[in-house]
């Protein structure tokens, strides 16, 4: 047994640690998915100034960005017209969403699961701020909301 001994020995200090400074925590995934058309001027705004400054800065570039086409009389559109990267987050959205009509309507996904939900156009800043925070493990800039309620009000702030 005492040969075995020293193998034993340099394996557990050839393994690195748990904890390690080089581990570092579970990266994070972030999806923010845009919803809002064309019939929506505050939509179409926001396309055309705020996501091209949010395009150029490097938290949008650690993220993946969806837009779906909804109308503002529209709650989370059907399945169908989710864009596929997007479709299987459907029941989350229709969740988190609370039935609320009304555009534009952002979700911000983390590893898989809705982080904040919020009505209404916000600047490339505000979204950059909220973006850094989620990868930075920061505090969150906004008050957050995982599920709305009746009239856009916050039912569960995650």
């Amino acid at each position: 047994m005492r040969p075995l001994l020293p193998t034993l020995i340099a394996l557990a200090l050839a393994a690195p640690a748990s904890g390690a400074p080089s581990d570092g925590p579970v990266p994070r995934e972030v999806h923010m998915v845009y919803m809002g058309g064309n019939d929506c001027p505050p939509c179409v705004a926001w396309r055309k100034d705020e996501l091209p400054k949010l395009q150029r800065t490097a938290a949008f570039k650690g993220i993946r960005f969806s837009h779906v086409d909804k109308s503002i009389r529209s709650a989370v559109p059907p399945s169908f017209f989710l864009p596929e990267e997007v479709r299987h987050y459907k029941a989350q959205l229709d969740t988190a969403g609370g039935g609320n009509t009304g555009s534009p309507q952002t979700a911000i996904l983390v590893n898989g699961k809705v982080y904040d939900y919020y009505f209404g156009a916000r600047s490339a800043a505000d979204i950059e701020a909220m973006l850094l925070a989620i990868q930075d493990r920061t505090p969150y800039p906004w008050p957050r909301c995982v599920r709305r309620g009746a009239r856009w009000s916050c039912e569960d702030g995650g």
